[in-house]
């Protein structure tokens, strides 16, 4: 089955940051990162971080999104808001659509408790996730990742047999993303304003299979001699 990481941007509650530990021992999750969190050590996350001290402490810190996301074939932001350049896919929709996956490795990223994830955050994720409710939109940082974790996570004793994919990392995807910009630019492209910045993000961003991007590139690379 394909593999999870958990990735927080810049939480602000060092609470919330002991909840989400103890949730991802709930799922046997050990695999999660924090975009410059605060200070965590000898405040209330190691309080309700308390059942899961190992997990707590097997917490990676980064300095930027694009690094958290190394490694991974796919990257699933988590919003509540919702407009012409937000379309989030319903939560149990996208789980179920992504559970026949092999060789992946999904990071499910989450934003800040004040005001989630900004535009360039949300770009820079293959795909947008929201978790429906009735009333108030919005979720509890800890709650929303216990809710993710559940629906991606209850997929994984069915069994599947399927061709083993080899999904493309983040960073290559995006020196394939940075050729493109070298092709655009030494070509004289007339026009590489406008849209093609947020294109080019969002086709670093893209899941795609190695061999699939190894074709791109080398393409890329005849083009460019």
């Amino acid at each position: 089955m394909n593999s999870l990481r958990v990735v927080l941007v810049e939480p602000q509650i060092p609470a919330n940051i002991g909840f989400v530990a103890r949730i991802l021992a709930n799922f046997e999750v050990s695999d999660w990162v924090i975009v410059n969190p605060p200070k965590w050590e000898n405040t209330e996350a190691e309080k309700t971080g308390s059942a899961a001290l190992e997990t707590l402490q097997g917490m990676r810190s980064v300095d930027s999104l694009a690094e958290a996301l190394l490694g991974t074939t796919h990257a699933i932001g988590f919003s509540a808001r919702q407009g012409r350049h937000r379309q989030p896919q319903p939560l149990s929709e996208l789980a179920t659509s992504m559970a026949d996956l092999e060789s992946a490795l999904i990071a499910l990223v989450f934003g800040r408790e004040d005001r989630g994830l900004e535009t360039i955050e949300a770009d820079a994720c293959s795909q947008l996730c929201l978790i429906p409710t009735l009333g108030l939109p919005s979720l509890n940082l800890s709650h929303a990742v216990a809710i993710a974790l559940y629906e991606f996570c209850k997929h994984r004793s069915t069994p599947i047999d399927l061709p083993s994919w080899v999904w493309a990392p983040e960073e290559d995807r995006q020196r394939v993303a940075q050729r493109v910009a070298e092709l655009l630019e030494q070509s004289a492209y007339p026009d590489r304003g406008g849209d093609w910045p947020s294109a080019l993000i969002r086709l670093a961003t893209l899941p795609i299979e190695a061999r699939d991007l190894r074709l791109i590139e080398k393409a890329l690379k005849h083009a460019l001699r």
